[in-house]
């Protein structure tokens, strides 16, 4: 059970994390789906340590943002081929 209360406020201190970027003009990006075991056996390996998030932080470089994709109409959503 400490494991999963743990956790839980690990999460919670990551979106103050964030926020506090944020709030000091930077840009926060949070990735899911990176290999954990690798980031732990390259930064982590001489510690207890272990990676549940990764963040990049800084600021964007010229002209980041692009329009948005299309999205597919409902008939092709929907039906199955």
């Amino acid at each position: 059970m400490r494991a999963e209360v743990a956790k839980n406020n690990a999460w919670m201190q990551a979106g103050y994390f964030i926020m506090a970027v944020r709030a000091a003009g930077l840009h926060a990006g949070p990735m899911g789906g990176f290999n954990a075991a690798g980031v732990d056996t390259v930064i982590n390996a001489d510690s207890a340590n272990r990676a549940f998030l990764i963040v990049n932080v800084g600021t964007p470089g010229e002209n980041p943002w692009f329009d948005r994709l299309p999205r597919l109409d409902i008939d092709m959503a929907t039906n199955s081929i």
